[in-house]
């Protein structure tokens, strides 16, 4: 999704998009699927959705699938890394979903160093970044 280039007036549209790709697991913990092409503003309103289910927790986890992107351009890259620093005290771990692509799991290492994340782990599946959610919330 390139939200950028499409009209004002479609916007309600794409919120309800991202409100589709973010959804509560259980208590403190979400899911979040990536847009196959991230922009600035498609990261802004992931987090947006997210910093809005996540209010009024102290701590919460997320898994975060990026099995189906594309590697993003630096000024997308900067927006997450700007986004995940303003909720990072809160969360007690993050579960990283590559699966079996090389090139996003290495851009998704260099953007968790980047951002300090305390707790991460990388996976081929959404179940294993579950589970690994689950143990950290405990």
């Amino acid at each position: 999704m390139t939200t950028e280039a499409r009209p004002r007036e479609q916007a309600p549209d794409e919120h309800d998009e991202v409100r589709r790709r973010i959804w509560p697991v259980e208590d403190r913990l979400f899911i979040m699927v990536e847009f196959p092409n991230q922009t600035p503003l498609t990261i802004d309103l992931m987090f947006n959705r997210l910093e809005e289910l996540a209010a009024g927790l102290d701590r919460f986890a997320y898994v975060v699938d990026l099995s189906g992107v594309k590697r993003p351009d630096a000024r997308t890259r900067a927006r997450l890394i700007e986004r995940v620093r303003a909720v990072n005290s809160r969360l007690d771990h993050v579960g990283v979903v590559v699966g079996m692509n090389a090139v996003i799991r290495a851009v998704a290492k260099l953007v968790t160093f980047a951002v300090g994340f305390r707790s991460f782990s990388f996976h081929l599946t959404v179940d294993e970044a579950l589970e690994a959610c689950r143990r950290a919330l405990r």
